[in-house]
């Protein structure tokens, strides 16, 4: 399922870097691989892979790349000062999409050595309007029980639906927010996200909650 800000990143890799944030499991990777199926020599490189971690650091991708896709960048240290080097000097025929957690999204705002040189997309899970936009059918039930997440939304298979939940809480809980702050009672922030999710629509007060 094509997502409707496709067009619009394309059209924006042709003036500056784009990058691509959103909540884990969004679709980022996806649909970077989906705007790489338009070029004729895309790379796709991942920092968290030896390999591909080598060849960002030694800047080694072929020249005839004509769009390049850096996933999880901003785990490198000096990133922004390396992207800027890699934009101020590449050849005019290199696109470059960076995609990431929102943990780069935060890390932008750090230093000003991208300033101008880049656009943000900001991708979500698919929204009715989303749905509008493509030409989708909604069902706006199913949309609340299964999320807008693109595996557990397109999933044949309810199980599949409940698994990847669970999964998702115990990885957002493990790995996003343990990157912001040194939370020591993992199970305490569990049964925190499980009362919020309760009150969704509610006013919240403090003291019931830590109650």
């Amino acid at each position: 399922m094509e997502r409707s800000q496709k067009k619009i990143i394309q059209t924006d890799l042709r003036k500056k870097i784009v990058f691509l944030v959103g909540p884990r499991q969004v679709g980022k990777t996806w649909l970077a691989k989906d705007i790489a199926q338009s070029f004729g020599n895309s790379q796709y490189l991942n920092y968290d892979r030896k390999e591909d971690r080598d060849i960002i650091h030694e800047e080694a991708w072929l020249e005839t790349t004509d769009l390049l896709i850096l996933d999880e960048l901003h785990k490198m240290e000096g990133w922004k000062n390396y992207l800027k080097g890699i934009y101020d000097t590449k050849p005019t025929n290199l696109q470059i999409l960076v995609t990431g957690s929102a943990r780069l999204d935060v890390s932008r705002y750090i230093g000003d050595s991208l300033l101008g040189r880049f656009y943000l997309h900001r991708l979500m899970p698919f929204s009715p309007n989303e749905f509008t936009e493509i030409g989708h059918k909604v069902s706006l039930s199913e949309l609340v029980e299964r999320s807008g997440f693109p595996e557990p939304y397109l999933s044949e298979n309810e199980q599949d639906v409940l698994r990847w939940g669970n999964n998702y809480i115990d990885g957002l809980i493990r790995f996003d927010v343990l990157e912001y702050e040194n939370v020591q009672e993992i199970r305490n922030f569990r049964l925190i996200l499980d009362i919020l999710r309760e009150r969704v629509g509610s006013p919240i007060s403090y003291n019931a909650i830590a109650g």
